[in-house]
C-alpha cells in the first residue's frame, strides 16, 4: 500500500511536500471559514497569506543580498504559511502591522540569529515569541481544532514519513501526552478532558509533523532527535510556567532549538568546483574545495543548495552523502544522473568554478561503530557505494584493519564506480569485495564476479557467521527494502541492520 506513496514521495523535495501539504492547510481553512466553522471571514485569511509571503519574500530576498547568500524562495514562502496558520488573520491595520513585524524578525532570524551562516531558531516560532515579549501579541495556533485535524494529519504523515522521522514526532506526542497526563493527576482534574483538549483542541500534531521536524534545526542523529522530541514535548505542555511566565508552543520549540543548536555541527560551508570526472556512463564525481575544512563522521550526507533558474517542482535543494572522508581536503559527491532529471540536476551537471553551492546540516546515523573489532557487512547498490567510499578512505588514511565484507551491486560492469578506493582497501585493508551484475544479457565474457541480485544463500554463504555481523544497506529506496528483508528472513535482527539515507530525487 506504502509503495506507491513512497514513488511519489521520493519525486519531490521535502521543502515542495512541506509547502503543498501548508497550501492544502490554507485551502481548507478558506473553505471551513466560509462556512463560518472559523472564527473569521475566508477574505481575511486569504488577505492575510498573501501579506505575509509577500513580506517574507521580500525581507528574504533583501537579507539574503546583505549577507551574500542565495535567496530560498520555497523557505520564505514555508515560513509565511506557517504564520499565517498559528497567527489570527489580520482584520484591521494594526494587526497587519503585527502580520509585517512577525514576517521581518522570522526571516531577519535566518540571518542575524546565525553562526557560520548556520541559523539557530525554527524562523516562524521565534519570531512569534519576540513580538510577545517585545509588542505583547502572539500567536494563537488556530490551526490547533478539531475541524483542521485531517488536513494536518495526513500532511503531517507524509512529511514524517518523508523525513524518515517518524521516531522523533512520536517520541514528542508520547513525551507530551505522558507529561500531561502526570499533571492533571496531580492537580486533581479530569484527565479525559485535558487529553481531548491537548489531542483534538490544541497545535499538538501540527507542532509536531511542521515545525519539529524542521531539518536545519533539528539534531544531526537519530538518538539525539528521540530525545529532542522527549525534551520539547514537556516543554510543550501549557501547565509548565516559572512564576507568571507560561510555556507556549513556540517557546518551547525554542527552547528545544538551543538543545538541538549545542549538540549539531555548526557549519555551513561555500563549495567551489574544482574538477568532476565522469566515473559511468550517468555517475559523475565532482570535487570541491570548501570555504572552511568540514568536519563530519564518514557515512554522513549534508544538504546542499544550488540556486538556478525555472527550478521545478523538486526545488533547489538536495541531500547527498558525502563520498569523501574528513581526512581529504577537498569534498566528493558521487552523483548519479538521468535523462529526465530535475533542473536540480540540470543545473549541477553544467556547473563550473564560478557556481556558488551551499552545504548546511550534517547528518546521519549511517557511520561506523566505535567498536573497530565489531564484524561488517557492507551492501551496496549503484551509487549507494557513496558512503562506503566515505568509510574505507578513512580507515586507508588513518591505517585501521576491520573486517569488512562488501557486496557490490550493479546492473552492468561500466556503472562501478570509486574503484580505486575499494582495491586499495582489498590490498591494504584486507577488505573482502563480492561484485555482482544483475543484467544478465550485458555480463563480460571474463565475468568472474557474481551474478543475480543477492539472496539469502548468496549471504550465508560468503559470511556463514552472518549472526555476528551488522549489516548496512546503502542504495536506491526499493533496493534497501528488499535486501532488509532478505536479512530479516535470515531472522537478522533489528539492531544489526544499519539504512543509508538515500531520498531518490533526480
Amino acid at each position: 500500500m506504502m509503495k506507491p506513496i513512497d514513488a511519489v514521495l521520493n519525486h519531490i523535495t521535502m521543502y515542495r511536500l512541506v509547502l503543498y501539504a501548508l497550501l492544502g492547510m490554507i485551502g481548507l481553512a478558506t473553505i471551513l471559514a466560509a462556512f463560518q466553522l472559523l472564527p473569521f471571514s475566508p477574505l481575511s485569511l486569504l488577505a492575510s497569506t498573501a501579506f505575509l509571503i509577500v513580506m517574507c519574500w521580500a525581507m528574504n530576498t533583501v537579507f539574503a543580498r546583505i549577507f551574500e547568500v542565495p535567496a530560498n524562495v520555497e523557505s520564505s514562502a514555508i515560513t509565511a504559511l506557517i504564520l499565517a496558520l498559528i497567527v489570527d488573520p489580520a482584520q484591521s491595520p494594526a494587526a497587519f502591522q503585527f502580520l509585517g513585524w512577525a514576517a521581518i524578525l522570522a526571516m531577519a532570524s535566518k540571518y542575524i540569529l546565525a553562526l557560520n551562516k548556520k541559523h539557530f531558531f525554527n524562523p516562524a516560532a521565534i519570531a512569534v515569541v519576540l513580538t510577545s515579549f517585545v509588542l505583547g501579541e502572539s500567536a494563537s495556533w488556530w490551526i490547533g481544532t478539531i475541524s483542521m485535524l485531517p488536513a494536518v494529519l495526513l500532511g503531517g504523515i507524509l512529511i514524517a514519513r518523508k523525513l524518515r522521522q517518524e521516531d522523533m514526532v512520536w517520541s514528542f506526542v508520547a513525551s507530551t501526552i505522558v507529561s500531561t497526563c502526570g499533571i492533571t493527576l496531580v492537580q486533581g482534574q479530569t484527565l479525559s478532558t485535558e487529553l481531548y483538549q491537548m489531542l483534538a483542541q490544541s497545535p499538538l500534531f501540527f507542532f509536531a509533523f511542521i515545525m519539529l521536524t524542521e531539518p536545519l534545526t533539528a539534531p544531526p542523529t537519530k538518538k539525539l532527535r528521540r530525545f529532542y522530541g522527549v525534551l520539547t514535548g514537556i516543554f510543550f505542555i501549557p501547565q509548565i510556567h516559572i512564576s507568571t511566565l507560561y510555556s507556549t508552543p513556540e517557546l518551547a520549540l525554542v527552547m528545544g532549538n538551543v538543545f538541538s543548536y549545542l549538540v549539531s555541527p555548526k557549519q555551513k560551508v561555500t563549495l567551489t568546483l574544482s574538477r568532476k570526472t565522469k566515473m559511468a556512463p550517468d555517475i559523475i564525481d565532482f570535487v570541491f574545495k570548501s570555504s572552511q575544512k568540514l568536519a563530519f563522521t564518514p557515512g554522513q550526507y549534508m544538504e546542499f543548495t544550488l540556486a538556478h533558474p525555472h527550478s521545478d517542482s523538486r526545488g533547489n535543494r538536495r541531500y547527498f552523502t558525502l563520498a569523501s572522508s574528513p581526512t581529504e581536503n577537498f569534498v566528493h559527491l558521487g552523483v548519479r544522473f538521468y535523462e529526465q532529471g530535475s533542473s536540480f540536476k540540470k543545473a549541477m551537471y553544467t556547473m563550473n568554478g564560478k557556481t556558488q553551492f551551499i552545504g548546511a546540516q550534517v547528518a546521519g546515523d549511517f557511520t561506523l561503530p566505535p567498536d573497530p573489532k565489531q564484524k561488517l557487512v557492507f551492501i551496496a547498490g549503484g551509487i549507494g557505494i557513496t558512503p562506503f567510499r566515505s568509510m574505507l578512505k578513512y580507515l586507508l588514511d588513518i591505517h585501521q584493519r576491520r573486517d569488512i565484507t562488501l557486496l557490490y551491486i550493479n546492473k552492468t560492469r561500466n556503472e562501478i564506480v570509486y574503484a580505486d578506493i575499494l582495491s586499495a582497501a582489498q590490498a591494504r585493508l584486507g577488505l573482502k569485495i563480492f561484485y555482482t551484475l544483475t543484467d544478465r544479457t550485458a555480463l563480460p565474457l571474463n565475468w568472474t564476479g557474481l551474478v543475480g541480485r543477492i539472496n539469502e544463500q548468496m549471504l550465508m554463504k560468503i559470511v556463514p557467521d552472518y549472526n555476528e555481523y551488522i549489516f548496512y544497506l546503502s542504495g536506491p529506496p526499493d533496493m534497501v527494502k528488499a535486501y532488509e528483508q532478505v536479512l530479516r528472513n535470515m531472522k537478522i535482527k533489528h539492531s544489526q541492520i544499519k539504512k543509508d539515507f538515500f531520498p531518490g530525487l533526480v
